[in-house]
């Protein structure tokens, strides 16, 4: 009678969604990689900034997390209840404050090893609907804020004479083609990392970037609110299943650890084979 009920279970996911993956990701146990090491998180209270939050707090780093939500930072705070853990109220597509936050934290909580470049904004509408607001929505967080972030994270570096990580979260809209903001944006994105990694590689500075296909609890719609418990089918990917969370943390984990240290300036697909098409 189980078998029956799994079965008819699944032919109606399969008919709803038009496949059925079910997938488990097994997370190799924490040693401690990131001891004594501190991280900054922009757009940490949520989706893939909070997995890599939870990651590197299990992988012993000091972490720092922002967000624009004050609500959403202490109660993210207090499900990761851990005394590594700090948060900060910051906007980071408001570049004439970047200093000045960057001070406060380095004043506050010491130097800086890592930092990961999350934060980030989608607009769904149509290429032929778009106005100048919209436009201006997502370029002035995905591209103007992520350069002035970059700047800013270099010049700490450079001015310290530390050596250290940057890791940008952008996407495969980096790669692929699009006429739409978030297209655009991506690009620059990837223009970004790839440019400031000539900057500062003398420096003894990484700078690389992961660029995700669809990963649930993402900022699209019609990703958010999925479980992969129930079905991690999509037919976007090639493999037929989302990028879980998990899976994009630790590739940030592995280009924030030693052993990427000669690796920089690159763009890192993890998208289920979407950009081989």
């Amino acid at each position: 009678m189980g078998i029956i009920k799994k079965y008819l279970s699944n032919l109606l996911k399969y008919i709803k969604t038009g496949g059925v993956v079910y997938t488990n990701v097994s997370l190799v146990s924490p040693s401690n990689q990131l001891k004594g090491k501190t991280v900054f998180i922009s757009g940490g209270t949520s989706g893939i900034g909070l997995g890599i939050a939870k990651c590197f707090l299990d992988e012993g780093a000091i972490v720092i997390i922002s967000g624009r939500n004050e609500a959403k930072l202490k109660e993210v705070s207090n499900i990761l209840n851990s005394n590594r853990l700090h948060t900060i109220n910051w906007d980071c597509s408001d570049e004439k404050i970047a200093f000045e936050k960057l001070s406060l934290l380095v004043s506050t909580i010491g130097h800086i090893d890592i930092f990961i470049n999350n934060a980030g904004v989608y607009d769904s509408a149509s290429w032929d609907t778009v106005t100048p607001k919209m436009y201006d929505y997502v370029i002035d967080t995905n591209q103007r804020g992520l350069y002035f972030m970059c700047q800013e994270e270099g010049k700490y570096f450079v001015n310290n004479n530390r050596k250290g990580k940057i890791i940008n979260i952008t996407s495969i809209a980096g790669i692929l083609s699009g006429f739409n903001p978030y297209n655009v944006s991506k690009w620059g994105a990837a223009c970004i990392t790839r440019g400031l990694a000539k900057e500062l590689v003398k420096k003894g500075v990484c700078v690389n970037a992961i660029a995700p296909g669809n990963v649930v609890t993402n900022i699209h719609k019609g990703v958010q609110g999925k479980s992969v418990k129930d079905n991690a089918y999509t037919s976007q990917h090639p493999t037929g299943r989302y990028t879980l969370v998990e899976e994009v943390a630790s590739l940030a984990l592995y280009l924030a650890s030693d052993s990427s240290n000669n690796m920089t300036g690159q763009v890192i697909a993890i998208d289920g084979g979407w950009t081989l098409y």
